[in-house]
């Protein structure tokens, strides 16, 4: 999902369906038992640490229009108020690799899951912007093989801490005064080693933080380029891709799967989900007028003020009847985004879109494939995505939150319920009396090697 008021359709925060408390956790609370009770297996909320700026280094666009990224909440912060109002659903939490030392990393994260009764995921990113760097205390973005190589010594470094007390090494034995065994707790093995030419030091540990009952919380990535592919292969649980179509999310898939197996991963410990924003309603007429009401909503002027900002442009200058591709071609690099950047460009060339009609989809869904209809036709459309080898899941984003969300809890739920295709959340057994992690939810166990994280029961 996408983080409120903001997100893919560029009018959310002004519809008249759209809840506007989202500074309080009562929204926050009121979303996510909706999604638990709806068969939702995650609540993901991505993030970023600067407000996006236009080509002069101005957020004056983004903040007047409310355009994406205006406003990000704390992701840990807000799921550790949500952790305690639920009790089956997930909580992903956005991180940057590019900024915070492992070791906090590890202990938010770790301290999140342990409150949370094992329903935490990592979705591990690296930051993409100046602004961002600047906001960190920097002045400029490293460049993108450099911000994955950090990524990679981050991510061991946070799951070798995570993993440094070993399982039942909090004792809490008052008969016998032993609070944990210190021989089952380890500083990290390689702690205080320099490993990136800069002079910054592996953390000694340990963790200030017992090792959770699913072991360490559930890797997220969502990188689309050759590097964040290489990146996703060695440590992703679950992998976000954005595709145009069922081929395209096909041939992502396969590629993710084949280069897991290439370093010695268990393909089937990668699942890959596609993000989608579907429109669902009582009818499939119904969703169609949705969708035209959507769109009416939007402002042209706006989509095109929205679009230079996004790829950094004039907006003085852009011409609407421009061919889209010839656009994206001048402004290549822009987003920070490769991957993204190639699926757009693929999608304008299929449907030989102008600049014009680009800025609006791109206000309506970034490109993204858009589901409509009744509760059945959408859910025949993720079927057949599922069953094609496409995807092993989606990412569901909300055109209005969270009244988007709501719809399809509504009227796709229950019929991917009576097909069987939804899972409800499992009771404790007499042996086995804990509430479900979200480990053994989505059917993972960790492998004990860095680098090739998990497998399917």
């Amino acid at each position: 999902m996408a983080t409120p008021p903001t997100g893919q359709y560029a009018a959310s925060w002004m519809h008249p369906e759209a809840r506007s408390d989202w500074l309080d956790a009562t929204y926050w609370i009121d979303t996510a038992r909706a999604l638990e009770v709806g068969g939702f297996d995650l609540m993901f909320l991505p993030d970023a640490l600067a407000v996006p700026e236009d080509r002069e280094g101005s957020f004056e666009t983004t903040l007047e229009t409310g355009g994406k990224g205006a406003v990000y909440l704390d992701p840990v912060v807000t799921l550790a108020t949500v952790a305690g109002a639920t009790s089956t659903i997930g909580l992903g939490a956005t991180v940057s690799t590019s900024f915070a030392p492992p070791y906090l990393i590890a202990r938010s994260l770790l301290t999140l899951d342990h409150l949370s009764g094992g329903r935490c995921a990592w979705n591990i990113v690296t930051s993409t912007t100046d602004a961002e760097a600047r906001n960190m205390g920097g002045e400029r973005i490293a460049p993108k093989a450099e911000r994955y190589d950090r990524a990679d010594r981050v991510v061991d470094e946070v799951v070798e801490l995570m993993r440094s007390w070993e399982p039942g090494a909090l004792l809490l034995d008052a008969d016998g005064g032993r609070f944990a065994d210190p021989c089952r707790v380890h500083r990290a093995a390689r702690g205080g080693e320099t490993t990136d030419g800069r002079g910054h030091r592996r953390a000694m540990g340990p963790l200030t933080v017992p090792r959770s009952r699913q072991d360490h919380p559930v890797l997220m990535q969502a990188g689309a380029s050759d590097r964040g592919l290489e990146f996703a292969a060695r440590w992703a649980e679950i992998a976000f891709i954005w595709a145009e179509d069922r081929e395209t999310a096909a041939a992502a898939r396969a590629d993710l799967r084949h280069r897991a197996a290439a370093i010695g991963r268990d393909p089937d410990g990668l699942r890959v989900c596609v993000g989608v924003q579907p429109i669902a309603a009582a009818s499939d007429e119904a969703a169609r007028m949705l969708v035209r009401d959507l769109e009416d909503r939007l402002d042209p002027e706006l989509t095109m003020r929205a679009l230079a900002r996004i790829f950094h442009a004039d907006a003085t200058v852009i011409d609407p009847a421009e061919p889209a591709t010839e656009f994206l071609d001048r402004h290549r690099g822009a987003t920070g985004a490769e991957g993204f950047e190639r699926m757009l460009r693929r999608r304008c060339e299929r449907e030989r879109l102008t600049v014009g009609r680009f800025a609006t989809l791109q206000s309506m869904t970034q490109l993204a494939p858009q589901f409509v209809g009744a509760g059945a036709s959408i859910a025949d459309e993720l079927c057949e995505w599922v069953d094609s080898g496409a995807c092993d899941g989606f990412v569901v984003t909300a055109a209005v939150h969270n009244a988007s969300l709501l719809a399809f809890a509504e009227h796709v739920g229950p019929e991917l319920r009576r097909r069987g295709r939804l899972r409800g959340a499992r009771r404790p057994e007499p042996d086995h009396p804990h509430r479900e992690t979200l480990r053994e939810r989505l059917g993972m166990v960790p492998s004990e090697t860095p680098g090739a994280i998990s497998r399917v029961v």
